[in-house]
């Protein structure tokens, strides 16, 4: 009887958890960047970098309500995922709520990098880990936020790459958010230093974090090696 009521709550955790992953990688899958691109009439795929990502919009459309549209849509995956996991983690309080937290996000990173509806051909996943990040620790965001643009742009010096603003206002503004986008190295470094900087600050955060990061720094390494290459996008 013992043996039976166990497995009897094994199958209905398994079957909770299950629920979640699939519907978080579903969730993931929604194209977001890619469906606002083509609203702008321009296919990702054969834009820029050919990155289903905002920053790829912005590049394809130089519009600043197209990126924002796109980097919401985006993180706004992560943020549901979050509530998709604490929803499911109250069916089942054997088990720590990390589990679902972590596999929510995970698999809704998954699906934004390889899409079902995009033939598994999707982004990076960084608006989506944006999303969470906000959720879980808002006061994390900014600090990324700073040390990532602090990385980009102190790069951009070192490597002797100009950093030139001309036009007005608005024109200076484009210009400083094309580099933001190009400089991909400095990206990758100021990327690196948040996560160890998550990592002391909020351990409990990191811990849901870093299975869907690693799948972000694996969908990096290409371009990051196009980048090294010389080809800048």
């Amino acid at each position: 009887m013992t043996f039976k009521i166990k497995s009897a709550k094994n199958i209905k955790f398994m079957f909770w958890i299950i629920l979640n992953c699939v519907l978080s990688y579903l969730l993931g899958s929604i194209p977001f960047s890619y469906l606002i691109a083509r609203a702008y009439g321009k296919n990702l795929y054969q834009v820029g970098s050919g990155n289903i990502g905002a920053a790829n919009v912005w590049r394809a459309t130089k519009k600043a309500k197209a990126f924002w549209l796109a980097v919401i849509g985006d993180s706004g995956k992560g943020i549901v995922a979050i509530l998709l996991a604490k929803y499911f983690s109250q069916f089942d309080l054997r088990y720590d709520p990390w589990i679902f937290l972590a596999s929510s996000t995970f698999f809704v990173v998954m699906g934004h990098n390889w899409p079902i509806f995009l033939k598994f051909k999707g982004g990076r996943g960084l608006a989506s880990l944006l999303g969470i990040l906000i959720y879980l620790n808002l006061k994390l965001v900014f600090l990324s936020l700073l040390l990532t643009g602090a990385s980009i742009f102190l790069t951009q010096i070192l490597t002797k790459k100009k950093i030139e603003l001309k036009g007005n206002f608005k024109e200076k503004v484009k210009e400083l958010f094309s580099i933001f986008t190009s400089q991909v190295l400095g990206r990758d470094i100021g990327l690196a230093l948040s996560a160890i900087a998550i990592l002391f600050l909020d351990p409990e955060t990191f811990k849901i974090l870093i299975f869907a990061a690693i799948l972000s720094a694996i969908k990096h390494i290409k371009r990051t090696k196009s980048f090294l290459e010389g080809n800048e996008v």
